[in-house]
């Protein structure tokens, strides 16, 4: 019956987790913006705290203004002293620094119920946690609400919820910037918790009527407040469990709450009709708005414990952010699938295909971008020109990716990109990896000439630019560079297949141009002094596996074979980085990462121009 369709993934593509970005095609433009670096030793550069275990963002957009949540402990997940950032972009890419929005807290000592019935004793006072599955929410007066979960629990590896949690917090965030004062919107009388017991009121209590009206009305809401079903646990009755109709191969009777659904997010694809998605490829549809629900497994949709979420997209259609591994503890790429109904799914394409390296040492930090989320439908405005997401790295850092709607995986016209309606981060049609130490950004120079700036002061990370262009057998691609000095590392310039796969490659360093011919360096051209623009075009033929290099129109005359570097068919993308590839770690091998020296302070700035980047069809 149509009523029962569930979404499912019609495709044959899926990640090589050899490979971070899994060897698949990338949507395009699709760009990623660092909001936070963590940083131990220079916690000015962060949060002003020096936490290094930094997770599970919630975003929003409101009155022109992106705002981002996310939790934060010292070093562990499940540990204190733990508390919620909130931090905020007009643009959501440059974000400025993040403010304490739930403060770490203590529980004193003493015996404390569980919703099992069990009886814990916390010996002695200890911090809290905060944990958060649903960030932000937009009453229908259009006012701001930001929301968190606290927890405590006895041993890292116990959840800080249900069992052992305290309550949910709540808080206005006003226009001008400032915040209401932190109010119990729900707290866990089941586990012995009581208002004199907290150490924020309970919001009834607040003297704002209206913020108690808001506050109402969030609790009313029905499929939000079935994202805190996992925090509270089924003893909060309060919040109403939804009756799962489950199908007969799940071995369940009709009508019981599924307790496997965990990080829920849903979307309607009708006025009644909504799509529920879980951890782990559970899928659901409820047609009555939320009352009952039609659940399962879809093992189609190839993830594991890192969230996932779907959404009705600016332009119509329908899309679903995972991450496509079944191994949780390699967590990438973050992918797209697109659908016109919400429930076929296909044309799976990456996100977010980094994977740098994790900086510092903690308990379950998983390694990859993770526990995704969007701007959840029901607020009053979105940005209208793209799919935003965010998602935290390596449990450590904290991103946003935006994707261009409509979402696609490749292009029909040649690149002649000389950045002249480009300004500020964004930069249109590129695939960017921006961070806050390797920024990319579009500038206008002192003599007015529009150009991308990619920059790189960080000791492990590197920038990247990526332009997509239409698959190619005979193709010849130029830009023009300048380098604010001369550098003796590299910025690397590669040609590759849609699949990532390098044809050619060519280094821009301590004064010259290598090119990579085959297995062999070559030094092509010295880079004159005296000279600010220099242009380089390579005309690739990949019938004949090769390509030739200039400068400035002076061909690189090599005696030699001019070898690609791996055999291609066509070529599609130029890559621009600020250091080589990386390939560790990957599927086979998952090392362990003691906390990395000298990566907190930042190292000289290099600083290159590129523009007039174009390709052509040849041949």
């Amino acid at each position: 019956m149509d009523n029962l369709r569930l979404p499912y993934y019609d495709g044959d593509e899926f990640a090589d987790l050899m490979k971070h970005d899994g060897g698949l095609l990338h949507a395009v433009g699709a760009s990623n913006y660092q909001v936070m670096r963590a940083n131990r030793a220079h916690p000015e550069f962060a949060e002003r705290i020096g936490n290094t275990y930094n997770h599970a963002p919630m975003m929003t957009y409101w009155r022109g203004k992106f705002y981002l949540e996310y939790l934060s402990n010292p070093r562990d997940e499940h540990t204190g002293a733990g508390q919620s950032f909130l931090v905020t972009s007009e643009d959501g890419a440059s974000w400025n620094m993040p403010e304490t929005v739930f403060p770490p807290i203590r529980v004193k000592a003493g015996k404390y119920f569980c919703a099992s019935g069990d009886v814990i004793e916390v010996p002695e006072e200890k911090d809290a946690i905060m944990h958060q599955r649903m960030g932000f929410y937009h009453t229908r007066d259009d006012r701001l609400l930001v929301s968190g979960f606290y927890g405590h629990t006895v041993h890292h590896n116990l959840c800080p919820w249900s069992q052992y949690g305290i309550g949910r917090v709540v808080r206005e965030i006003f226009e001008d910037g400032t915040l209401g004062e932190i109010y119990f919107i729900r707290y866990l009388d089941y586990s012995g918790w009581t208002p004199e017991k907290l150490p924020f009121p309970v919001y009834t209590q607040c003297p704002d009527k209206s913020f108690i009206k808001a506050c109402d009305e969030l609790l009313s809401s029905r499929l939000v407040t079935q994202q805190w079903r996992e925090e509270h646990g089924y003893g909060d009755t309060s919040i109403g469990f939804p009756l799962f109709q489950t199908d007969p191969d799940e071995g369940m009777p009709l009508n019981t709450p599924f307790e496997k659904a965990a990080a829920f997010c849903f979307y309607h694809i009708t006025e009644q009709s909504v799509i529920g998605l879980w951890k782990q490829g559970v899928v659901g549809r409820s047609d009555d708005g939320g009352e009952t629900w039609h659940i399962k497994y879809e093992p189609s949709f190839v993830t594991s414990g890192a969230k996932s979420w779907g959404q009705k997209t600016p332009d119509g259609r329908y899309a679903i952010a995972y991450i496509n591994s079944l191994s949780s503890e390699h967590r990438y790429p973050l992918v797209v699938v697109t659908s016109d109904d919400g429930i076929r799914y296909s044309d799976m394409a990456c996100v977010f295909g980094e994977l740098p390296p994790r900086r510092y040492d903690g308990v379950y930090k998983d390694f990859g971008p993770q526990y995704v989320r969007g701007i959840c439908e029901g607020h009053k405005d979105y940005p209208d020109d793209a799919l935003w997401l965010c998602h935290s790295v390596n449990k450590e850092d904290i991103f946003v990716s935006r994707i261009p709607v409509p979402i696609k995986r490749g292009v029909s016209s040649h690149i002649s990109d000389n950045f002249e309606n480009c300004t500020g981060v964004i930069i249109k049609d590129w695939n960017i990896y921006s961070t806050k130490w390797a920024p990319v950004s579009a500038v206008r120079l002192h003599n007015d000439t529009p150009c991308m700036r990619i920059a790189d002061k960080d000791p492990c990370d590197r920038a990247r630019a990526m332009r997509i262009f239409p698959k190619s057998r005979r193709v010849s691609v130029s830009l023009s560079f300048m380098s604010a000095c001369r550098y003796e590392e590299n910025l690397e310039i590669e040609i590759t297949d849609g699949r990532g796969i390098p044809a050619c490659r060519l280094m821009i360093g301590g004064g010259y141009v290598l090119v990579r011919y085959g297995s062999n360096i070559k030094k092509a051209f010295s880079i004159p002094p005296h000279a600010l623009w220099h242009k380089i075009r390579l005309e690739i033929d990949c019938p004949n596996n090769e390509y030739t290099v200039f400068l400035n129109g002076k061909e690189f005359v090599f005696g030699g074979a001019k070898r690609f570097v791996n055999k291609v068919n066509t070529v599609e993308r130029l890559i621009i980085r600020t250091k080589p590839h990386r390939y560790l770690p990957n599927y086979e091998i998952y090392p362990s990462t003691p906390d990395m020296s000298g990566v907190e302070e930042s190292v000289p700035e290099r600083i290159y121009y590129i523009t007039d980047v174009k390709t052509m069809q040849i041949g």
